[in-house]
């Protein structure tokens, strides 16, 4: 899936000069990708060692404004690394253990199906605690900004049922670091924004992130873009206190550079205190399998190109209307950072490449070329088709409820019984449509209707609108039925005959 055509140089191939070539080679490639997916707005930086070396900005926020360096972005699931280092910072610092048990700092945690081996702290930081995807998903995107919303959030998980036993295989889930978040306040006493300024925003100079709804109307959080029907649209979302701890931090490219570089020069052992290298080397390697040679480290992915030594290590991640990713190639102390203002489900692939294939670049290689997936083009025609015919055929009953058919269309009267029945076969096939629309197909793509709506906004009201067409064409078939039975039986009586001597016999001629 990554970028498995290129062919690295040495460190010493590349000369001044060709690396001004590589820089405007990848800064052509950016500029084209963007293009491609439709971001109004992009940030793009590449770090060599310590030091930013180069950066780009292009496009406006949802506000109209150019983007810059201190322009602010949500980061998406890249806040999960961001957890994962203060979880670290304490492992470090002896008030927490990688393999003990998660309920030792969370007693109320109790899942169903743990068995002997309880869910570890190392299991909710690798995503194979048996959390699923789902658990997650179900209980994203809240925005809950109260006091307390953090564990308010993690306590929703305390007895859930686990999809497969603690350790067993990788299932990506926001529940495990929606449980990492509560554990940080239980564990430092503190609120679980206040603690990551403290411990790890802070000391990484990230100046410019955002951890709570107050940060976000003081820093002027823009709105971000989802895509309706193929085109941008800007959408002004709440910013989400409780779900920091996954997906809902907010940092500018400066904030989002000084955190990787912190990366590479953690990996080399000069960060500064903040992580020892073994840490930091821990973080990074990938332990638990996802597909291939892609694994999962502590809230990072590992994945390999084909030169072994050119290892990749990396995160994405997506809230409506925001997209990033940090790619890091630890051994060529080389870093990218990508920050789109825009994100759609079937473009995820398209915009992670961007950086793929901007470090590819830099490499001295080739960047895959890479689609956005058709899947959504061909739902929204297929419920637009749908939508369109359920909408005639409740136009159709409209006029069936005023005129109901007594007579099939051979022109025998119909029997009441059968219509009856065509009547309840209709209302269940509408019934059925709708439920299929708002619960069988959001279930099927692994989300619920309300998730559905956030991140792919015109797939959302086609599926709202063929339920509702469904129900209000149900709701019809039943009136045109009870009518139309009506009718029938006041058609089938015999009409009575005239009592004698009121009417007079026709005179013979």
């Amino acid at each position: 899936m990554l970028l498995t055509a290129l062919t690295p140089l040495t460190a010493s191939a590349v000369e001044p000069a060709g690396e001004r070539e590589l820089t405007a080679k990848a800064d052509s490639f950016v500029r084209g990708q963007m293009k491609r997916a439709g971001a109004p707005g992009l940030a793009y930086s590449v770090i060599r060692g310590d030091d930013v070396v180069h950066r780009r900005t292009w496009g406006r926020d949802g506000r109209g404004e150019p983007v810059t360096s201190r322009t602010p972005f949500l980061v998406g699931s890249l806040a999960k690394p961001v957890t994962a280092l203060a979880v670290m910072r304490q492992v470090e610092a002896g008030e927490v253990e990688l393999d003990e048990p998660v309920r030792r700092h969370l007693p109320w945690f109790r899942p169903k199906g743990e068995g002997e081996k309880p869910v570890t702290v190392r299991q909710l930081l690798n995503q194979s605690s048996g959390l699923s995807e789902r658990d997650g998903i179900t209980r994203a995107d809240r925005f809950d900004n109260e006091p307390g919303g953090v564990r308010r959030l993690a306590r929703e998980l305390a007895g859930v049922t686990l999809s497969a036993p603690p350790g067993e295989r990788h299932e990506y889930s926001n529940a495990n670091y929606m449980l990492l978040g509560a554990l940080l306040e239980e564990v430092t006493g503190r609120p679980f924004g206040e603690q990551l300024r403290k411990d790890v925003l802070g000391p990484l100079g990230m100046k410019g992130a955002i951890t709570d709804s107050g940060g976000a109307e003081r820093r002027g959080l823009p709105p971000g873009y989802r895509f309706f029907f193929g085109q941008p649209r800007s959408f002004a979302s709440d910013f989400d206190t409780s779900g920091v701890p996954y997906g809902y931090l907010g940092a500018s490219p400066e904030d989002m550079s000084a955190f990787a570089a912190a990366q590479l020069k953690g990996a080399r052992g000069d960060a500064g205190g903040l992580l020892s290298p073994a840490g930091f080397r821990e973080m990074h390697k990938g332990t638990i399998s996802v597909h291939d040679r892609h694994r999962y480290g502590l809230g990072w992915r590992d994945d390999e190109l084909e030169d072994p030594s050119a290892r990749m290590v990396w995160h994405s991640g997506a809230t409506p209307g925001y997209h990033g990713i940090v790619v890091l190639v630890p051994e060529r102390n080389l870093a990218v950072v990508v920050q789109h203002n825009a994100f759609a489900k079937n473009k995820e692939n398209l915009l992670n490449n961007t950086a793929f294939g901007a470090a590819g670049i830099l490499l001295g290689g080739e960047p895959r070329q890479v689609d956005e997936d058709g899947w959504l083009t061909w739902a929204l025609v297929v419920l637009g088709v749908v939508a369109v015919a359920l909408a005639a055929v409740v136009g159709w009953s409209g006029f069936r409820v005023v005129r109901p058919r007594v007579r099939s269309r051979g022109g025998q009267r119909r029997a009441p019984g059968r219509a009856m029945v065509g009547g309840v076969a209709a209302v269940t096939g509408c019934l059925l449509a709708a439920s299929v629309a708002c619960f069988v197909l959001p279930e099927r793509m692994g989300v619920t209707l309300r998730e559905v709506l956030l991140f792919a906004p015109d797939m959302g009201r086609l599926l709202v609108a063929v339920a509702g067409l469904g129900v209000l064409l149900a709701v019809l078939r039943i009136v045109v039925t009870v009518r139309t039975v009506l009718a029938l039986r006041r058609a089938g009586r015999p009409v009575p005959e005239p009592e004698r001597g009121l009417v007079a016999a026709p005179t013979a001629r």
